[in-house]
């Protein structure tokens, strides 16, 4: 794809005014089960809007940061995020979510890359972990692409329509990032047209940083 035909998407922080567009993404409930084991049921808008008040309401110091990437007609594409930052041990939670319809186009990598910079750059921390289903196969892709390392598995942690599953835990330390970022920018790069700008990411095929 040219660069006149490139695709712009938006990545700006989230508020609690944006859960109304984003909630039909959890009425599908077999998709959201991936995402969150919390959720035993869909919820409705103000369900959500109330369980993710405390995420995205400031507090001193934040809890939390919430991202959102959106196409150019503001129709919301995926939500990435830093959740139970502890700034005494230096470490915190990085969960993603990418609409069905545009999985599979490095938008999960690039939200990533965004949050690791955001934890280790700048809020300094020390190690993030995330978990996920472990039969979760594109989280596991990710998160292996990103540098994570897989550091145990909870056995039938995971309660789901009627099973039970493994949770897998992942790990990267600052010290890795450092390490794998530049690795893990360009193999972005090496699949799509990406540029770099403060609020923005340009990127064919939906593929952004």
């Amino acid at each position: 794809m040219t660069e006149q035909n490139a695709e712009l998407i938006t990545w700006r922080p989230m508020g609690i005014d944006d859960i109304p567009q984003i909630a039909e993404w959890f009425w599908k409930f077999e998709d959201a089960a991936m995402f969150d084991r919390s959720l035993p049921v869909p919820v409705s808008a103000d369900g959500m809007r109330e369980s993710w008040r405390r995420s995205l309401e400031h507090t001193a110091p934040p809890e939390g940061y919430w991202f959102l990437a959106e196409a150019q007609d503001g129709t919301p594409l995926g939500i990435c995020g830093l959740e139970k930052i502890g700034y005494i041990q230096g470490d915190g939670v990085l969960p993603f979510f990418v609409t069905d319809h545009f999985r599979g186009r490095g938008l999960a990598m690039a939200m990533s890359i965004s949050m690791l910079d955001l934890a280790f750059n700048r809020l300094r921390l020390h190690r993030l972990t995330t978990y996920y289903r472990a039969d979760n196969a594109p989280s596991a892709k990710v998160l292996a692409r990103l540098g994570f390392t897989t550091e145990g598995t909870c056995r039938e942690g995971w309660f789901s329509d009627g099973k039970r599953h493994d949770v897998v835990i992942a790990g990267i330390l600052a010290s890795d990032w450092k390490v794998e970022r530049e690795r893990v920018i360009e193999s972005v790069r090496a699949t799509c047209n990406v540029t770099f700008t403060p609020t923005c990411w340009k990127g064919d095929s939906g593929e952004q940083h």
